[in-house]
């Protein structure tokens, strides 16, 4: 059974750390992730580290090669 986890982003910090957390439990480099998502070696390690915002479409690969399902609601 598969385990729901609604998580809020606050921040592009925030998305980074949850990126480097799940590539190192799947055992992946940022290079193979890079490989794998067609971003840049540089790109991935910003986006990890915070410091670069990442597209909606880049941070939707992400999410599928890594296993992730992004979920977007608006709050009225």
């Amino acid at each position: 059974m598969e385990e729901n986890k609604d998580i809020t982003i606050k921040d592009t910090q925030f998305i980074g750390r949850l990126i480097k957390k799940r590539r190192k439990e799947l055992g992946i480099t940022q290079r193979q992730l890079a490989d794998m998502s067609g971003l840049s070696f540089n790109g991935i390690s910003q986006v990890e580290l915070g410091r670069m915002e990442i597209r909606i479409s880049s941070l939707i690969k992400i999410g599928q090669l890594l296993g992730l399902k992004l979920k977007i609601e608006v709050e009225n």
